[in-house]
């Protein structure tokens, strides 16, 4: 392992340490090991590091400095693409041990970096600095290899700019570290099985594909591999037309990303629930609270939170983990499963207000922040700003887009909820929140005075959600709005049975607020009066 020594002067140690880098090249390193997972946006890089000079000379300037850096660092320790700029936690860590001030006697003539530099000094003198989180450096590597493009000439390049874009596309997911381009397309032609290419990038998870165009036709095969067992975890055929070229490549590519990120994170909680319960990091703690965290149930969602629980006694700040126990106090609120109308609200807004500073550019962290923002918070312009810089990081975030069409539907927009929904399902059709889908449609048909389609959708939410009674008051609503009285008030039953002791007090209290919507509100506030006859 390379060491970066960051108490004291910046010092580097371990084997092919170089002898000197440049003054901006300890601060990329320095900054870098500083971030949750060891990546940043090139941009950020760029005006950080040469807050003095315009944009384009700044990114022109961090080209050349990685240039000399890869070169003179040991192979793999430090990668770039097109986005970001990242270590390699298996061959680098940061050393913050000793009582030195942070970066002693360094500085640059950056403005931007000095800032931070002065940040990072004074949480030093308040708390000492937690190492990187192990979480981090447990998340696994994926690899998208140079896809095969049959019946095309040597010369032709369509196959590598696919490639390209889809690497480009799981590159902004958080979930996983992508492999550089280059690193991957240097086994190209090497008569190496899966597991051999997987040890030598460090890759757990490989994906390879072919290209093959006929006229105006292309079809694109994809496979998701994982390289220790040599096992397909899943395969799609994508067909297309040819028509304009970059069009067509972002189009897969989103494809592919949103595909693969649901594919891989079930393959991880897999891998997690594998490991000794004594063993797990908070990443994996993290992992295998998602499950109960999608089923939508009352018990379920208390176990999720407390296995977030335990990820957060394991890193207190891992922001992921945060995030996502805000999301669950938020279901104990919208959902009615909370025993009193304070304590899960206060914890949800609570941990945003944790979270928020700690998530950086973490597209699923920041999805998590905007749900309970909405649902615990009745904040819906702050969820929307969460939403949205998420979705710019990772356009392809299935999760985000759902978010996105259901506060739109608390906003009183159900066009546009319907065509956030349908980019939802497009990007991840078998995901594991589908019948979340289906429930925001019902709700946004409904407002359209839809009913019929909307009582449809619900039955099918219900049918793929097995246990979700809460979903018996959208039924409800629905039917009565429907003039479907005796159906409505059969659901309402059915759904008083999970609700014994709910008051409409404790019920008006919990609920996100439909401030477009009153009508709505005080119908559901009427099931408790006509389910007790």
């Amino acid at each position: 392992m390379l060491t970066l020594h960051l108490k004291g002067p910046f010092r580097m140690t371990g084997p092919g340490a170089p002898t000197a880098l440049s003054r901006r090249g300890q601060a990329m390193l320095a900054f870098l090991s500083r971030q949750a997972d060891l990546r940043a946006e090139r941009g950020r890089l760029a005006d950080l590091l040469w807050s003095d000079r315009s944009g384009d000379q700044a990114r022109a300037s961090l080209r050349q400095e990685l240039s000399v850096m890869r070169r003179d660092l040991p192979e793999g320790a430090l990668m770039a693409d097109r986005q970001y700029v990242w270590l390699d936690g298996h061959r680098v860590e940061s050393d913050l041990a000793g009582d030195g001030v942070f970066l002693d006697g360094f500085d640059l003539a950056s403005e931007g970096f000095e800032d931070w530099l002065r940040e990072m000094r004074s949480v030093e003198q308040t708390k000492p600095m937690s190492p990187t989180p192990d979480s981090a450096l447990n998340r696994p590597r994926l690899a998208v290899l140079a896809f095969e493009e049959i019946g095309a000439a040597d010369t032709d390049m369509f196959a590598d700019g696919v490639v390209a874009e889809i690497t480009g596309a799981l590159s902004r997911v958080h979930d996983f570290h992508v492999i550089a381009r280059q690193s991957a397309f240097a086994v190209r032609g090497q008569p190496l099985d899966i597991k051999t290419i997987g040890e030598r990038l460090g890759a757990d998870y490989i994906v390879e594909g072919s290209v093959r165009r006929s006229g105006e036709r292309i079809r694109i095969s994809v496979e998701l591999v994982s390289a220790s067992e040599e096992r397909t975890l899943w395969a799609e055929r994508f067909d297309d037309k040819m028509d304009d070229l970059f069009d067509l490549q972002d189009r897969i590519a989103a494809q592919v990303a949103g595909h693969i990120a649901p594919n891989l994170r079930a393959a991880e909680i897999a891998r997690a629930r594998k490991r000794p319960h004594a063993d797990r990091t908070a990443y994996d703690l993290m992992l295998t609270a998602l499950p109960h965290f999608w089923a939508h149930r009352r018990e379920e969602n208390l176990k999720a939170i407390e296995l977030l629980d335990k990820a957060l006694r394991h890193t207190p700040d891992y922001a992921p983990a945060l995030a996502l126990k805000a999301w669950c106090h938020a279901h104990q609120c919208c959902y009615l499963w909370s025993k009193d109308a304070v304590s899960d609200r206060e914890m949800a807004n609570d941990l945003v207000a944790r979270a928020a500073p700690l998530v950086g550019d973490d597209p699923g962290a920041l999805v998590a922040l905007s749900a309970a923002s909405s649902l615990a918070g009745d904040d819906f312009d702050q969820a929307d700003l969460f939403l949205d810089r998420a979705l710019t990081l990772d356009p392809n975030n299935a999760w985000g887009w759902l978010r996105k069409g259901w506060n739109a539907v608390y906003r009183g927009f159900p066009d546009e909820a319907l065509v956030y929904l349908d980019r939802a399902e497009s990007l991840s059709p078998l995901d594991p929140f589908h019948f979340n889908v289906l429930f925001g449609r019902a709700a946004a048909l409904r407002v359209q005075k839809r009913y019929d389609e909307a009582i449809e959708l619900i039955q099918q939410g219900m049918r793929a959600g097995p246990g979700v009674v809460w979903a018996y008051r959208m039924l409800y609503t629905a039917l009565w709005m429907a003039g479907r009285k005796d159906e409505a008030l059969e659901a309402a039953r059915k759904w008083r049975e999970s609700y014994p002791d709910l008051t409409p007090e404790l019920m008006r209290s919990l609920l996100p607020k439909w401030v477009h919507d009153p009508k709505h509100v005080e119908l559901m506030l009427t099931m408790i009066e006509v389910s007790d006859y």
